[in-house]
């Protein structure tokens, strides 16, 4: 029998949340075939996209077949995704042999751990400079932010790669990035220090500052609280955090960090992190901006 899952209108991660818990018992379940069907979708995000994408490697890994159904690349939604080779991934080629990943975006991308620290200075830095005008030397900030980010969530997981998507909206000077795994979750891994209630709880507490599930202090990052606090005060953005049936959102109000919390509004495996920053807030200086030669 085939698991039927229409993929939403608005197609973001947490709008696919609720269909796990509900379809697949929080991945308990898995299904002998499962089909997305793409008929109802009119806009697609980045999470989406990326979410789809470890859902799919997930199920196959555990021996389901997982086929797309409702796929007419003359929709917008449905070329964005061939346009960011998602079809390519999981289908074995695009539909159309004209889509090609876009100017604005890094297109979707499995990635090892061990290859995270030069796609971030070879690839997402200079085509973040390219996209935005904000010279490579101004974006070390944000480069170890990255960094910061991908080493707390292979933390994490058990399982060796992650899935990495972003987009530039060059109207609105913004920057999405999601970043997401299939691990065992940011909630279990706190819980193996600390016990703690729930999901959205046990994401909070790991970005308290200090905070480590780490054993030994020599094997501890900078940590999630200098994530948040870069990303928000340095960079003007805002961060989700998805882990569990746990939502945290850290957003900048005034001097101060507003913080929401959501809890059972459906499962995200692993951990996957939305990360806004807007390239109009970062500053550099233009006098020194021509004096950096290739």
């Amino acid at each position: 029998m085939v698991c039927r899952v229409i993929l939403p209108r608005q197609f973001r991660a947490p709008e696919l949340f609720p269909q796990v818990q509900r379809e697949f018992g929080r991945l308990e379940r898995i299904p002998n075939h499962v089909q997305f069907d793409f008929s109802q979708l009119q806009f697609a995000r980045p999470s989406g996209v990326v979410f789809l994408s470890n859902l799919t490697r997930y199920l196959r890994r555990n021996g389901c077949r997982v086929t797309y159904c409702g796929l007419d690349p003359s929709r917008d939604p449905i070329a964005y995704m061939d346009d960011s080779l998602f079809f390519e991934q999981h289908c074995g080629r695009r539909l159309l042999d004209s889509s090609q990943p876009r100017p604005t975006t890094r297109p979707l991308m499995e990635i090892r751990h061990t290859e995270v620290h030069g796609w971030i200075g070879f690839q997402l830095i200079p085509w973040l400079s390219a996209s935005s005008g904000v010279p490579e030397t101004e974006l070390a900030e944000f480069r170890t932010c990255m960094s910061e980010l991908f080493n707390n969530i292979q933390d994490h997981t058990e399982y060796d790669v992650g899935s990495v998507f972003a987009q530039w909206y060059p109207q609105e000077h913004k920057l999405e990035i999601v970043v997401a795994d299939f691990g065992s979750g940011i909630p279990r891994t706190v819980r193996t220090v600390e016990a703690i209630d729930s999901d959205a709880n046990a994401i909070l507490r790991s970005f308290d500052e200090g905070f480590s599930a780490k054993s030994r202090p020599t094997n501890r990052g900078a940590g999630l609280h200098y994530l948040r606090q870069n990303v928000l005060d340095n960079l003007g953005g805002n961060l989700r955090v998805h882990s569990g049936s746990g939502v945290v959102r850290f957003e900048k109000n005034g001097n101060s960090h507003q913080v929401k919390l959501c809890e059972g509004s459906g499962f995200c495996p692993g951990t996957m992190v939305e990360l806004e920053i807007r390239t109009d807030r970062i500053e550099f200086d233009e006098v020194n901006d021509g004096s950096f030669e290739w």
